[in-house]
Order: structure tokens, then sequence, then C-alpha cells
């Protein structure tokens, strides 16, 4: 493929962990890594997978994570101020500590494009961040957010304005990383086995799901319910668990190929409190699982829209998920491929040309 001139692209990814944001870097970087030579990343150590050899890293030791987030992102930023002076022809990528990338973008006058994953209800924290954001996302040159619902609401609270570009999805590499022949003993042939998968951390809310398992009262038998996930809520979860005495019923595991599990799964269940655009969701769909989503902002209600095999709760309504979960009972689960061509939207191909044609504006 013919390379495009363009000046070096600096990817800002401060804190790579298992989950949509680096997941969605590895993809748009290797692609971008077919047109363009001159190309950066500042992150941390551990990559949990291999880059393209083109990019050079600079990496930054996880012992400052352990100091304190916010300075280890300072370190970061540090390291991208001093990478963009001596690479006088730049842009800046940032998927992650945008805020941070910004500031360096607006020192030394440089080209930024910003990709946000999470709805803005996630920082509306306080008044004073709220002016901030919106006084840094006006600085920044292109915003790319993940959804049409994140769109307006970014426009809302910030009034800025944004591209969509929907979470690039490879089929092809969802349904290899699902090949997984060996069974888990965990699930049962009569019982209807749920997956929930992402971090153990409050905006994730997996206890809710728990709580409306435990809800299920005399039921509870014929259900299994698997997260999958590692994070700070991991023991408060566990105790959860313990003290409804279902241990036999639910069950806490980490695993950095989550769709493996996914695919063993009868039903899919996203409980977050916010998203963007939930690549679990889709992978979820991919794989033709039944799916109950909290109507959270934004994205499920965007991704069901298309797919149309599932179903969403109020976000906070145990006493609605618990009802749902126990009409399950009632319904087969197969998996015929019924409604994965309605994620045309979301195809690898199409998703990926557009950052490259965003890249170009910038030329």
């Amino acid at each position: 493929m013919k390379e495009i001139e363009q000046n070096q692209i600096i990817f800002f990814l401060p804190d790579p962990k298992v989950g949509g944001v680096e997941k969605n870097f590895f993809l748009i970087s290797e692609y971008l890594s077919k047109y363009f030579n001159n190309l950066c990343l500042i992150t941390a150590k551990g990559l949990n997978k291999k880059i393209n050899k083109k990019i050079y890293i600079i990496e930054i030791s996880k012992f400052w994570h352990k100091i304190n987030r916010r300075f280890f992102f300072l370190i970061c930023s540090i390291k991208l101020f001093f990478q963009c002076l001596n690479s006088k022809n730049s842009v800046i990528f940032s998927f992650q500590g945008n805020f941070y990338a910004i500031l360096v973008a607006i020192i030394l006058k440089k080209k930024i494009i910003v990709r946000s994953n999470l709805s803005p209800l996630g920082w509306k924290s306080s008044r004073f961040k709220i002016i901030i954001f919106k006084f840094l996302l006006s600085k920044a040159d292109i915003i790319v957010v993940n959804s049409y619902d994140f769109k307006k609401q970014v426009k809302k609270i910030f009034n800025v304005n944004s591209e969509v570009i929907y979470n690039p999805l490879n089929l092809l590499q969802i349904h290899k990383d699902a090949s997984y022949k060996k069974k888990i003993t965990f699930y049962k042939k009569k019982t209807i086995n749920l997956i929930s998968v992402g971090r153990l951390v409050d905006q994730k809310n997996q206890i809710e799901i728990i709580k409306a398992i435990k809800n299920l009262g005399d039921f509870v038998a014929n259900y299994r319910l698997l997260i999958v996930g590692s994070g700070p809520k991991k023991e408060e979860l566990e105790k959860l668990i313990i003290s409804n005495s279902l241990q036999k019923y639910i069950k806490i595991i980490f695993s950095k190929k989550a769709t493996k599990y996914i695919n063993m799964a009868d039903v899919f269940i996203l409980s977050s409190k916010y998203e963007g655009l939930p690549n679990v969701l889709l992978e979820a769909a991919c794989l033709n699982k039944y799916i109950i989503s909290s109507n959270c902002k934004t994205g499920p209600s965007e991704i069901l829209k298309q797919y149309q095999y599932g179903e969403l709760y109020d976000q906070g309504n145990i006493k609605q998920l618990s009802y749902k979960l126990n009409r399950l009972q009632k319904k087969k689960f197969n998996n015929k491929k019924r409604s994965v061509h309605k994620l045309k939207l979301f195809d690898f191909n199409d998703n990926l040309k557009k950052y490259l044609r965003l890249i170009e504006k910038l030329n």
C-alpha cells in the first residue's frame, strides 16, 4: 500500500489495560501503520499485546502509577511534551488522559485528535471540572466519540462538536479468539448461563447483577453467573457473594481473552452506570448472544437497536433486572446468526478508514 507523507503521529496512551480503550488502540494503530512510517507511542510498561514494529515506543515505568495516578499521567505528559519538542512536525493522537495531552498541544501549538471513550456523565462530578473540560475540549482540533448519543451529550454538556466513529468490529478476530473447545465445569447444561465482562470498578456496577441474582430466591439454582474482570471492587463483590451464600451460582475470574467465555454463555449482561460504546456488547453480539443491558448513557441502546436480540433495563433498577432474568427461564437460546448482519455500522474496515481521513484533514 502507498504510504502517505505525514508529520509524526504521537499516540498518547498512558495507562494501557485489558479493555475497550486498549483494544481500539491496537486496531487503529495497526491500521494506520500501513499508511504512515513516522509513529510514536507514549505509554506505560506492560502492553498486553505486541505492537506494530513501525511504532517507536517511549515507555514509562508503572512504578510511578503506584505512587499516584495523577502524578503518573503527569510524567507521561512531560514525555509527550519533550517528544513534541523533538519532532517539529507532529500530530498528537490521544486515546487516554486527553486533558493532559490537550494542555501539551496548547502550550506547543500542536494539532491534536482526541478520542473519547466514556460518556460525559462520568465527568460531571463538579461544576469546576465541567468548566475546565469545556475549555480544553474547545482547543482540540478533532474530537472523536464512538456513538451518536455520546455526540449529543458532548454537545449538550460542553458545547463542542465531535465526529462519530464507531468502534471497529473485527468479526474474524473475535470468532478466532472465541474458539475454545474446552468447557468450564461451572456452567451447566440445564442452567441459564450468564456472563458479565468488565473491570471491577464502580462504573461497571457488577454489584447490581449480584443483587438481582439474589432476588431470584428459590429460582437461583437455575442460573450461573460468571463475572470476568479484575479491579479494586473484587473484594467487595466476593464478600457480597459469600454473605448471600451465592458461591455455587456466582464466580469471579480474570482472563485476558474473555471472548472464549462469552462464547460459552447463553446471555451477556452489562450493568454499567455509563459507557461510551461498550466493546464487550459488540463482541457478545458478534457471538450471537442474547443481551441484557442497563440503558445507561451512552451506547447500549444504539447497539441493541441494530442487533435486536436482547433488551434494556433502567440503570439502577435491580427489581426490573431480576424480573428480566426470571423471564429467561421461558426462553430458548441458540447460536443462529440471526442478527450479526445488522452490525454493518460497526464494520472493521469502514470505521478504520474514517480515522485515516481525519488525519489527512490535518495535513
